[in-house]
């Protein structure tokens, strides 16, 4: 699995380490993938068959239908 270094600032950071249960990376996990199917909602529908379901794969957002690629 890939390793990220975080910044946190100092008051966070001692609110963290007295509420040691966080799971830091479950909860930076879940929020970006909240955050990546937000985006992929709101980028509309697919020019080309009209779905509204689309896949983004780190580099470029395809139609999860049809694969047109989004630029």
């Amino acid at each position: 699995m890939p390793k990220v270094t975080i910044a946190l600032s100092e008051e966070i950071w001692r609110w963290w380490k007295n509420n040691p249960w966080i799971n830091l990376s479950q909860l930076v996990e879940r929020e970006l993938k909240r955050i990546k199917y937000l985006e992929e909602r709101t980028l509309g529908t697919c020019p080309r068959c009209g779905s509204a379901k689309l896949k983004f794969d780190g580099k470029v957002y395809r139609c999860a239908n049809c694969g047109y690629v989004y630029e």
